[in-house]
């Protein structure tokens, strides 16, 4: 996966937040089809990485970088899947382990994990047959807020941890 910018990220994190409160559609959030519509209509892509096992990976193209989508416990058709998870890869920066595990106990949604000179960022969620266009936007937003902390952590670890 692609570095992110992560001021470009923020920036798009914002206008899909003040978007995330249009009008819901009825398209069934299990499917990867309707995450790549809702990007779509973020000004953003998602491409079909691969297919496997179950599982249904997409690269997500913003104009801030690139991030990765995966669907997984998806029926053989790719479809009717039971979770969707958000991941980016970073270059560690002056981030130590102290600092990753301090942010992850102050941010429930969002997880950094340690892999080498990479952190990877995480987000997950269950999918249900009841949410919708609607609720896969607001997911994105999330993402996007977990991306927006994380760069204040990147940018400067100590003085995002002396926040309140």
């Amino acid at each position: 996966m692609a570095q992110l910018h992560f001021a470009k990220a923020l920036a798009l994190g914002l206008a899909i937040a003040l978007g995330a409160g249009a009008a819901q559609a009825q398209a069934p959030a299990r499917e990867p089809s309707t995450l790549i519509a809702v990007l779509a209509g973020m000004g953003a892509r998602g491409e079909m990485e691969g297919r496997e096992a179950g599982q249904v990976r997409l690269n997500v193209v913003t104009p801030g970088g690139i991030f990765g989508a995966e669907f997984i416990g998806c029926d053989e058709a790719g479809r009717a899947c039971r979770a969707l998870g958000f991941t980016a890869s970073v270059e560690k920066r002056a981030m130590t382990m102290d600092h990753l595990n301090a942010f992850n106990s102050r941010d429930i949604l969002c997880r950094t994990i340690l892999r080498g000179d990479q952190v990877d960022i995480r987000y997950g969620l269950l999918l249900t047959d009841s949410q919708t266009e609607g609720d896969l936007r607001d997911h994105v937003a999330v993402w996007q807020r977990c991306l927006g902390a994380f760069a204040g952590l990147a940018n400067d670890p100590a003085g995002f941890l002396a926040a309140p």
